[in-house]
């Protein structure tokens, strides 16, 4: 415990007397001070905006050419500072399909609707014009437009670039961030509703319609895409066409939601975003149908039945995390495993057979499905 001389005590009471202040509080806004002097904020050249008011808020109207902006421009809070790779939550298809107008001999490419952003504390604006920090995709969270912002990237635009009409909010609270976020892209247009919880995910907290959305969102790609293993094998009409059942499929994808399983809610997780999530899903189930093209998607087989689904994707944690041991699952472009990572691991299950004949009464209920998982989970690592 310290000692206090009386010394001491007459200082720090002067201090509190002269600037109502404790002390301390002096020494971390000097500490301050001095670090915003090694770290002198850097700023584009200032922009001529128009200040509106509406609502009791205050945004600014200006022009900024599409390079300036991508380099400061992020779409998620898990982007934000990342120098390099793919801004997350973002349609790949979509980005092509702008990219080709941008590109395009027949017309003029234009963009009259603006782009909205946040922009840091850091930004102010004084006599008529905007000053904008330089932080390399850091500065300016992007509210909408998204997908007409990025592109404008090489890969997309081939070079094609333009002036762009912006609406920029500077410091708003996150709340309200989610609040315009939500407005704009859940109720003006019509974008993947699943796609916003990963743009802004504090709306994750109305948990059980994100959990609902999500799987219906993994339902839908991986029931429609022809390049997915599940491609037309999942019967959504409530019919007995298929082995599984909509129903039955979207209750066994929430599960891996839940606490301390693979796709959990926690933002430092490196399966948070859709992207990766369906990615991860379509790999692991590809290895499987490889490994097992006679059982996969034939209702003689227990495999693409309830029993057998739940079963894959309750060890889909334990093989993910042993494989993590070896390798790098992802990286700044996403998914970095593919079906050949997996196929090891199902490869040690070949001699079960699935089939319904053998084992279709055998393993019944949640019961039966926790007995199938530990007997496989043990061929595969040898232990329970």
């Amino acid at each position: 415990m310290a000692s206090w001389l009386p010394t001491d005590l007459w200082f720090h009471s002067s201090i509190r007397k002269a600037y109502n202040k404790n002390s301390l509080d002096i020494v971390d806004d000097i500490s301050e001070g001095v670090w915003n002097m090694e770290h002198e904020i850097k700023y584009l050249s200032p922009f001529h905006a128009i200040e509106i008011k509406q609502g009791g808020f205050k945004f600014y109207i200006f022009s900024i050419h599409s390079k300036d902006l991508l380099k400061i421009a992020y779409t998620s809070p898990r982007t934000k500072d990342r120098k390099r790779g793919v801004q997350r939550g973002l349609d790949k298809k979509r980005l092509e399909e702008i990219g080709k107008y941008y590109q395009s001999e027949d017309g003029p490419g234009i963009l009259p609707n603006s782009i909205i952003v946040s922009l840091s504390k850091d930004a102010y604006f004084k006599d008529e014009k905007l000053h904008i920090p330089i932080r390399e995709s850091g500065e300016a969270f992007v509210l909408d437009g998204q997908h007409r912002l990025f592109a404008f990237l090489p890969e997309y635009a081939r070079g094609r670039s333009m002036n762009l009409a912006v609406s920029a909010f500077i410091d708003l609270e996150d709340e309200m961030k989610a609040y315009i976020f939500r407005t704009i892209n859940m109720t003006q247009r019509k974008i993947n509703p699943s796609l916003v919880y990963d743009l802004i995910p504090m709306l994750r907290k109305d948990w059980v319609t994100f959990e609902d959305l999500r799987a219906k969102t993994f339902l839908e790609y991986l029931n429609s895409t022809d390049t997915s293993p599940w491609y037309d094998g999942i019967d959504v009409l409530g019919g007995r066409e298929r082995p599984i059942t909509q129903a039955s499929f979207i209750t066994r994808l929430k599960t891996l939601f839940k606490k301390g399983n693979v796709f959990e809610n926690r933002e430092d997780n490196e399966f948070y975003e859709e992207a990766i999530q369906i990615d991860l899903l379509v790999e692991y189930f590809r290895a499987i149908k490889e490994v097992f093209p006679k059982a996969w998607n034939n209702k003689n087989y227990i495999l693409c039945k309830n029993t057998g689904f739940a079963t894959m994707l309750n060890l889909l944690k334990p093989v993910t995390d042993d494989l993590r041991q070896r390798r790098e699952l992802t990286n700044d472009r996403g998914l970095a495993v593919t079906k050949e990572d997996f196929k090891p691991y199902f490869e040690k299950l070949r001699d079960f057979s699935f089939s319904s004949v053998e084992y279709g009464k055998l393993y019944l209920g949640e019961a039966g499905i926790r007995e199938l998982t530990n007997l496989l989970r043990t061929k595969m690592f040898g232990r329970k």
